[in-house]
């Protein structure tokens, strides 16, 4: 309940502080970003239209893609305008339910190849469970807006960790009447090192002017792989902290 009123209270900060924060903000840096996206859209588009013309990808895709259509009201159609919400609703269902088989297919695959399941967690759970975030971020990102795509980013964990936990949590104590015991072998040194990561991030960014780069696109791939080889070495017992 604690961690659920956090994210309540997390909410109602940013809301109350975002004003605060668009002064500091360089307002052209957004229309210049969305000025040099124009200029490649349609080789980028091109690109896209490329990658989707093979028929076996297009037969494999097609019955998902029929499930959204028809469960998913397009808000682009002057009809549909008015029902974003059951759109935002079922576009959260529908990243649940290919979440839990991603990761569910994921890790059996990890045990039917033999992989360790902490190699599976930091790349191939990680990485999956976060393709939602980088799309979202991806396509702000190309409309110029670069500050929305990194709060997307930073917030997400804030969700999982307050929300995506907390939630779950007070579910189980509520029906079930009993406690949830966590597993905490390495949490203090994870938590220190996403705190860690999260102050870089930031730090970076301000550095920056608050303008995406191709040099803090390498900066933020570094700690990841930093972030990948810490939990590896971590969980195979090479490090002692």
């Amino acid at each position: 309940v604690f961690l659920t009123c956090s994210y309540a209270g997390y909410v109602v900060f940013m809301a109350s502080w975002s004003p605060y924060i668009k002064p500091c903000i360089k307002g052209n840096e957004a229309q210049r970003l969305e000025d040099e996206e124009e200029e490649n859209k349609e080789e980028e588009e091109d690109a896209a239209n490329d990658g989707q013309d093979s028929p076996v990808l297009k037969a494999i895709a097609r019955p998902l893609f029929l499930l959204f259509e028809i469960s998913i009201p397009n808000c682009a159609e002057p009809r549909n305008k008015n029902r974003y919400l059951v759109t935002f609703f079922m576009s959260i269902f529908w990243i649940g339910v290919l979440s839990y088989f991603m990761t569910t297919w994921a890790s059996k695959l990890g045990c039917l190849w033999g992989i360790h399941p902490a190699v599976m967690g930091v790349t191939v759970l990680a990485a999956g469970t976060s393709v939602p975030d980088a799309i979202g971020s991806l396509l702000v990102a190309r409309d110029g807006q670069g500050d929305m795509a990194v709060s997307n980013a930073i917030g997400s964990n804030v969700f999982d960790i307050l929300l995506g936990l907390g939630l779950p949590w007070a579910l189980a104590n509520m029906f079930k009447g009993k406690m949830v015991h966590v597993d905490i072998d390495g949490l203090l040194p994870l938590s220190v090192l996403l705190l860690v990561t999260l102050l870089l991030v930031y730090t970076a960014t301000f550095l920056s002017g608050f303008v995406l780069t191709r040099g803090i696109g390498v900066f933020f791939f570094i700690l990841y792989f930093v972030f990948v080889a810490y939990s590896l070495l971590h969980d195979f017992g090479k490090i002692p902290f």
